[in-house]
């Protein structure tokens, strides 16, 4: 699937693949997923798109619909309003249809009056985000330095290491006067950082004491599991350094509670004797780092967080100029490979429904007045 731009993806290689090794094409534009009248306005949309190889064929739907509302598309004064309505309407579902909705939008700034929405009349909600690392400096510092103890000269861990541990310690050691001491020694960026911090006098007693005591297990022996369980316990014994940003500590929270399912994941698919530093480092890069959502609240995504995924009931709002499209987009015109890049990413949202389709737009967006998207009209829906 060549589909984002910002990816790196390019239509034009598959055709020089063609061209220059002959190579055949088979097509598979079968649909198993959509109903036909989602499908019948996908190909419309995409059809479109000026780059697209002339023999491309159209998609075809095989699936019967059962719903009797299967494509909608509603139209309103603001946002607010369009927001609101969306809202009310999923939670006239019963719960088993409500369960399978999802709210789609090309930014998350449009999910939000939308998630606030739902929350108002007591559905729960949530902005369903992939994150690949976790951000609370307690939880980069630990895994930084287990990633640094399997890679002992891995630079960018060690800058990880060093940046955290001064948001949390306030003891700012530096990555060029570590990697010197261990050019001079065995070359292991984890020993030679944990030699620098201790050096300091200005180290608190906890700290000190963990960093004596527990460091030298993981840098000696790989004792990562012990070194992990006294990792928590030193970040439950910090002195507050500086000012928190706001929610750091909820923050830190969630992930710590994340941090433990993923583990205990990936103990799971392993087994706890056969779960090597490396095995463990290896299953949490494969696993996002956000949090499991509550149950039954609904999910909300960017278009671009929902690729590859599939919903029973997908709600695809703030279809106007300037969202979708994209304000730069519109500003490259109309056959720019901008806008084709935004038809496709509404191509994707579309398709991602198995049962149901409601398309919305308002004549204005925060504020401002706004043209319905031309997406809808390439549609033949306005």
């Amino acid at each position: 699937q060549i589909i984002y731009q910002w990816n790196g993806a390019d239509p034009k290689r598959l055709s020089s693949l063609k061209e220059d090794f002959g190579v055949a094409v088979l097509q598979l534009p079968e649909n198993y997923r959509c109903p036909p009248q989602v499908v019948d306005v996908a190909n419309k949309l995409i059809n479109c798109n000026l780059a697209r190889a002339f023999d491309k064929a159209a998609i075809i739907a095989h699936k019967a619909w059962a719903y009797d509302e299967v494509l909608r598309v509603e139209s309103f004064d603001s946002f607010e309003s369009e927001a609101d309505w969306v809202a009310s309407d999923i939670a006239a579902r019963t719960g088993e249809s409500r369960n399978n909705c999802v709210v789609l939008a090309r930014a998350r700034k449009l999910l939000e009056p939308v998630v606030g929405a739902l929350e108002a009349i007591g559905v729960h909600a949530y902005i369903a985000m992939r994150k690949d690392e976790f951000v609370s400096n307690q939880m980069i510092w630990l895994h930084s330095v287990l990633r640094l103890a399997n890679a002992r000269q891995d630079r960018e861990q060690l800058r990880r290491v060093c940046k955290s541990f001064f948001e949390l310690a306030g003891i700012n050691v530096q990555v060029q006067d570590i990697i010197s001491d261990a050019a001079a020694t065995e070359g292991d960026y984890l020993r030679a950082w944990n030699r620098r911090a201790l050096g300091r006098e200005e180290l608190d007693d906890r700290t000190r004491t963990f960093l004596e005591n527990h460091v030298p297990t993981l840098s000696e022996h790989l004792g990562f599991w012990d070194f992990t369980r006294a990792s928590f316990q030193w970040f439950g014994e910090l002195p507050e350094v500086g000012s928190l940003p706001d929610g750091s500590e909820l923050e830190f929270i969630e992930e710590s509670l994340t941090w433990h399912e993923l583990v205990a994941e990936v103990v799971g698919e392993f087994g706890q004797d056969q779960v090597t530093l490396n095995v463990l480092l290896q299953g949490l890069d494969l696993r996002g780092k956000t949090a499991s959502p509550p149950k039954g609240a609904v999910p909300c995504y960017t278009i671009h967080g929902a690729k590859g995924a599939e919903f029973h009931h997908v709600y695809l709002v703030g279809l106007v100029e300037d969202q979708l499209p994209s304000y730069w987009a519109v500003k490259k015109g109309t056959d720019s490979h901008e806008i084709q890049e935004e038809r496709r990413n509404c191509f994707v949202a579309i398709t991602r429904a198995e049962d149901s389709l409601t398309l919305t737009y308002s004549q204005r967006v925060f504020g401002w007045k706004k043209a319905p998207s031309r997406f809808l009209s390439e549609m033949e829906l306005v």
